[in-house]
Formats: C-alpha cells, sequence, structure tokens
C-alpha cells in the first residue's frame, strides 16, 4: 500500500512540474503601444497620443500614468498600472517639453531599465 502512495504521490509530483511553465510572458501584445500623431503644444512641448494595449488582460488591470523622458534622439517611455479600480490618471497621451522639432526614436523602458525600440516620431 506505501508503495502505491509512493508512486501516485511521484506521478503527482511529475504532473505538476511538467506543467509549470517558466517561460516569460510578454506583458505587452505584440505592437500594443501605438503612436498617435504628435500635435505642439506650445514652444518646444508637444503631445504624443500613446495607446498601451497589455498582452495579460483583465478587469483588474488600469493603466495608471505613463512617463516620458527625453535622452538625446530617443523618447523613453515607461508605463504604470495599477490594481485599483479607481479612474486612470493617464489622459491618453504623453508631453514632452524642451524638445526641438525633427524626428525621434520612440522606446519603451521597462521599469528593470531594459528598453525596446517602438517607431520613430516625428515632431513638428
Amino acid at each position: 500500500m506505501s508503495q502505491l502512495i509512493k508512486t501516485i504521490f511521484f506521478l503527482t509530483t511529475m504532473a505538476l512540474v511538467g506543467c509549470s511553465n517558466k517561460k516569460p510572458y510578454d506583458f505587452f501584445a505584440k505592437g500594443g503601444i501605438t503612436i498617435g500623431t504628435p500635435t505642439a503644444s506650445g514652444a518646444g512641448s508637444y503631445k504624443i497620443p500613446l495607446e498601451c494595449k497589455t498582452e495579460i488582460v483583465h478587469s483588474g488591470q488600469w493603466i495608471d500614468a505613463v512617463d516620458a523622458v527625453v535622452a538625446g534622439s530617443d523618447i523613453l517611455v515607461t508605463a504604470s498600472f495599477s490594481s485599483s479600480q479607481r479612474k486612470s490618471a493617464y489622459p491618453g497621451y504623453i508631453n514632452v517639453s524642451d524638445v526641438r522639432s525633427g524626428t525621434y526614436t520612440l522606446k519603451y523602458r521597462d521599469p528593470d531599465g531594459t528598453v525596446h525600440a517602438i517607431g520613430p516620431v516625428i515632431l513638428p
């Protein structure tokens, strides 16, 4: 009888280990960050519409804010999400200031510092 229990325990353990998946999943859906048409909002200031769609979608996931930093010819954005059901503080665009018109590369910067190229942005 103890051999049967050991066998069942072993098979159960193997099934659970076999089902565990350590592969990391992308947070954003493929093409999940889309760039709208930038507009000038003052001298050297621009609004850039951004839409962020995540791979993992559920009712407890709310975009809270998107921060932007200009570094040379790159615009680095980082989104923060909340599980709170309060209204999102994110207006649907980012503001960049003290920049010249021209072509920039929008990149997403993960909270851990990893950077992912999104695409070009032309500031009028």
